[in-house]
């Protein structure tokens, strides 16, 4: 009986450690985003401070659900140990892989409403003439 519940406490910290990594992971995802696209300093401030809170609100849930109501310590620990391994092994790749892909894809984006407008800017003039010849050609075809 006293096993069972060691082991069940033991699951329990292994799923903090894995959504304090997951916390981690989706706030590297919110600095990706913040070095492709520009903030100020205030929306930088503000975006944190919801995020934290969120994860705050979602964690208490997590702790809440899974252990009967009851709010462990070791839970808090395994989420910060969670956030720190994550920090550590991966962080810095997921963002710069992230930063160097999304650049790329709004690199894209851009290339394609560039070209886009560029079109959009001949395309009138080459319908103008198209028109004209096939207008002057018709109106010699109904003059006969």
């Amino acid at each position: 009986m006293i096993y069972s519940e060691i082991a069940r406490q033991l699951q329990l910290f292994v799923q903090a450690v894995i959504v304090g990594a997951v916390l981690i992971f989706v706030y590297d995802l919110l600095r990706v985003f913040r070095r492709v696209v520009k903030h100020r300093v205030i929306g930088i401030a503000v975006q944190d401070m919801l995020f934290w809170m969120l994860c705050a609100l979602g964690l208490f849930a997590f702790m809440y659900r899974q252990n009967d109501g009851i709010i462990r310590g070791f839970l808090i620990l395994g989420a910060f140990c969670g956030m720190l391994f994550y920090r550590i092994l991966f962080s810095r790749w997921v963002v710069k892989g992230g930063t160097a892909m999304l650049r790329c894809v709004f690199r894209a984006i851009g290339r394609f409403f560039t070209s886009s407008a560029r079109l959009s800017v001949f395309l009138p003039e080459l319908w103008e003439g198209v028109c004209k010849k096939t207008c002057v050609g018709r109106k010699k075809w109904f003059d006969t």
